[in-house]
């Protein structure tokens, strides 16, 4: 990404341990990293860990992945996994969630949007990113 970063050179291959439709979305993720490809979704997801509480990566990044691959605005999402530090990062995107199992809080620019317990909650990120 140096070189990229320097203006040398307008390729990057991105080799993972995959699908080869992932390699594409980790090249493209690469390049908005680098400030080399612009608009659609940065989405923020925290690694697992011990404090991890709300099954972000599996259960709901997966759900929403084709669709947040589709929108084409210059929006951060971040899907945390425990009220930890979810909340902190989840304030600081454009839409965050954070939480505990089917009971989460959702932020929007910083403040705290909606509480939801229970529901369908990728239907609701959608509903807000759609609003964005």
């Amino acid at each position: 990404s140096r070189l990229l970063d320097s203006g040398i050179g307008d390729t990057i291959r991105v080799s993972v341990s995959d699908e080869p439709v992932n390699e594409v979305k980790a090249g493209r993720e690469i390049l908005k990293a680098c400030g080399l490809a612009g608009g659609g979704v940065t989405i923020v997801s925290c690694p697992k860990c011990g404090r991890a509480v709300f099954d972000n990566e599996n259960r709901l990044i997966r759900e929403l992945e084709d669709y947040l691959y589709q929108v084409d605005k210059d929006i951060t999402v971040a899907v945390m996994g425990c009220p930890v530090n979810g909340p902190g990062e989840a304030r600081e995107a454009d839409l965050g969630i954070t939480g505990s199992g089917d009971n989460v809080v959702i932020f929007k620019k910083g403040s705290l949007l909606r509480r939801v317990e229970g529901g369908d909650i990728a239907a609701i990120l959608k509903e807000e990113i759609d609003k964005l």
